[in-house]
């Protein structure tokens, strides 16, 4: 399985278990879509129901309207933009099944299927026992936090437990609960295998660090094996997650690094439609700042050189 789906796919499981309710699909990003695609393939989310008589109007964002149908698709009625397209996603909602999840994490942890499930508090779950310690599954690191000493120190102690929670979206304390439970982030410790998830353990030999799956050290100068991912140590972010297209442009771009080649002949070589290679990288208003997309942009920048007279580009590492 791709290395960047899974992540992209976790990143939105990720994100709609810490928002427990329904979140719209046009709320998403390109990649949390690609995503969902995944996550719709293994039964991870439930929809939603569908709105189909008003909508919010996709072209300024503020007024809903009316949807009706046309000959040309689904058109919502603005009130200050009169009719404008609708995109189909702008009626469609997801949340994930929590039950689904604690299935799957307790399969990966190979908890005992008869132990039972117990809700602590709001949020919060105890889905059995690992290596002999408690597993804790929160929403969020901050509910934990604040409801600690009833779920670590309460009628049922649970000191020194595993704790599962998606990372937080803002900055948080690096062992918010040392000295009492170990933290794991549910989007780097755990892998979608199959219709399953496959519990990631810490690397070692990388002083720690989660390995990420299916990914692979840096193979081709700065890529992994697949062009899958991208390691430059002035991207502050980690590894640089590269779209499929990205990834085969870098591939061909690769392979021709000792000679100059004109982007028609690395486009077609890539099988890619796009005359340029910098469309391929181009950031949406909505996704600027957003280090998933702004990465493989810097990766290009740093990267790739033009030769803007002669139409020519190369790749910026000669071995």
């Amino acid at each position: 399985m791709d290395a960047t789906l899974h992540h992209r796919a976790m990143g939105l499981a990720g994100m709609l278990f810490s928002r427990g309710g329904l979140s719209t699909e046009n709320t998403f990003t390109t990649t949390q879509r690609e995503g969902l695609h995944l996550l719709q393939e293994v039964k991870a989310v439930l929809p939603g129901p569908t709105q189909a008589t008003d909508a919010l109007c996709d072209y300024c964002g503020l007024y809903r309207g009316r949807v009706f149908r046309r000959h040309d698709g689904l058109t919502v009625q603005c009130p200050d933009c009169g009719p404008t397209l609708l995109d189909p996603a702008n009626l469609r909602s997801w949340r994930l099944d929590d039950q689904w999840l604690i299935r799957k994490l307790r399969g990966a942890l190979s908890i005992d299927a008869s132990a039972p499930v117990t809700p602590v508090v709001e949020g919060v779950w105890d889905i059995g026992t690992h290596k002999r310690r408690p597993v804790v599954l929160g929403r969020k690191i901050d509910g934990v936090m604040w409801q600690a000493l009833k779920i670590f120190h309460g009628h049922e102690p649970r000191r020194n437990s595993w704790v599962i929670t998606p990372r937080p979206f803002g900055p948080a304390l690096m062992e918010p609960l040392a000295g009492t439970a170990t933290w794991w982030h549910l989007e780097d410790r755990f892998a979608i295998h199959g219709l399953a998830l496959r519990y990631v353990p810490l690397d070692a030999e990388q002083g720690g660090r989660v390995q990420e799956p299916g990914a692979a050290y840096a193979v081709h100068g700065p890529f992994t094996a697949d062009f899958g991912v991208a390691v430059l140590d002035d991207w502050p972010h980690g590894p640089i997650r590269l779209s499929g297209a990205q990834s085969r442009l870098f591939a061909v771009l690769w392979k021709h690094r000792h000679q100059a080649q004109t982007a028609e002949l690395l486009m077609r070589e890539a099988g890619l439609a796009s005359d340029r290679p910098l469309d391929l990288f181009k950031i949406k208003v909505a996704n600027r700042g957003d280090p998933a997309y702004e990465g493989p942009l810097h990766a290009y920048e740093r990267l790739v050189i033009r030769q803007r007279r002669l139409g020519l580009y190369q790749l910026a590492w000669t071995d």
